[in-house]
């Protein structure tokens, strides 16, 4: 992506987001430093200390955590106009606990974590996005947790299909498995269960 155009790009979802303050929108764009990252390329590592936040412009990023065996599981998808980034580092200024990846060819919109504590005393709208975010988060793993915690394997499928139908049809069966806390076979069989099911209901 040219720069002109992902300047533009940033622009244009930070006022999705609610970001209407012209000047505002053109320093964070002035700001920003735009990243190409290819497939499985590595966007903040476990272990580290995060300095940037990311806006994806394209693509989609996944988080997960390795387990000492080496064995994957993943935390959490993001997709276009999403932020990337570990909040509870920035808000405990620790390492972060997981590593965040490239799922597809992405085109990223770093901006560096500061603007949120400078923000915080001089632009309301700064602070109002960071509101925003912080709360994304804090639904999303609940909802996930309350996923994993009360439903069998078959209903988290079945929650993932009415409420994140983009996830089934972008991620890899394999990593959507881990997501929802399972193993690829039992993912197979769930899906070829379900698919009987409605060419049975169909037929009759």
């Amino acid at each position: 992506m040219q720069l002109q155009n992902a300047r533009l790009a940033l622009q244009q979802q930070l006022g999705l987001q609610g970001i209407s303050d012209e000047g505002l929108l053109s320093y964070l764009a002035k700001l920003a430093r735009f990243h190409e990252m290819e497939k499985d390329e590595v966007i903040i590592k476990a272990g580290h200390i995060p300095t940037h936040f990311y806006v994806i412009l394209s693509g989609m990023a996944r988080y997960y955590y390795l387990s000492p065996n080496g064995k994957e599981w993943n935390k959490a998808f993001f997709h276009e106009g999403q932020w990337v980034g570990s909040l509870s580092s920035f808000l405990r200024r620790q390492p972060c606990s997981y590593t965040i990846s490239a799922l597809e060819r992405c085109c990223l919109a770093a901006l560096p974590v500061s603007i949120f504590e400078e923000g915080f005393e001089v632009n309301a709208q700064l602070q109002m996005l960071l509101n925003r975010y912080i709360q994304e988060i804090m639904l999303r793993n609940e909802e996930r947790e309350a996923l994993l915690l009360t439903c069998d394997s078959e209903a988290r499928y079945l929650w993932l299909l009415e409420h994140q139908e983009w996830l089934v049809r972008r991620v890899p069966q394999y990593h959507l498995a881990s997501y929802l806390g399972m193993e690829p076979a039992s993912l197979s069989r769930i899906k070829g269960t379900l698919t009987n099911h409605r060419n049975t209901s169909f037929s009759n």
